[in-house]
């Protein structure tokens, strides 16, 4: 893939795609895998936009939902979500930032500000749970459990500035 300032990761319900996207004096190229796109887009009001996409149209229907959008496509509703490629693979790396059961602490990836915590000492997550937000960048960031586990301590606490590789959670 090219520059890294048109790549985003795109997450549809449960699935992820790595796109790229370049604007173009009719609308966008879109580029994933071995597959291209032109997509054009106008809006008709202020929720309803005329999707065309290799010319095949598609009106929809999309509404705002915190960090994502609810769209709604023939009938069908569908949760996008899509962030540049680098923050992604922060994202990602926050949920890997313990490397096994072995490493109990989970650390800050980022510098920001602690939004709320999902967990007290003695709870039991599972792997993908949310254990922490932090707002970085006007993005919320959930921090999720690596792997099924029992908190032991929780560092952080809402409203509060956190450093990147600062301590948030320790599991028994």
């Amino acid at each position: 893939m090219g520059d890294l300032r048109n790549r985003y990761i795109v997450s549809v319900d449960d699935d992820e795609y790595d796109i790229e996207l370049t604007r173009q004096a009719d609308g966008y190229l879109v580029e994933y895998g071995e597959s291209r796109y032109l997509v054009k887009v106008d809006q008709l009001s202020d929720k309803k936009f005329l999707f065309k996409i290799n010319e095949r149209a598609s009106e929809v229907d999309i509404i705002r939902n915190g960090n994502g959008l609810e769209i709604f496509l023939e009938g069908k509703e569908v949760i996008v979500r899509a962030e540049p490629y680098d923050l992604a693979e922060l994202r990602k790396r926050a949920g890997a930032a313990v490397d096994g059961p072995e490493d109990k602490i989970i650390k800050a990836p980022m510098p920001g500000l602690v939004l709320s915590t999902a967990i007290a000492p003695g709870d039991t997550v599972a792997k993908g749970q949310t254990l922490v937000i932090i707002e970085a960048m006007k993005m919320e960031n959930m921090i999720k459990a690596p792997y099924d586990a029992t908190i032991k301590e929780v560092f952080a606490d809402p409203g509060n500035a956190v450093d990147k590789n600062e301590k948030l959670v320790e599991f028994e």
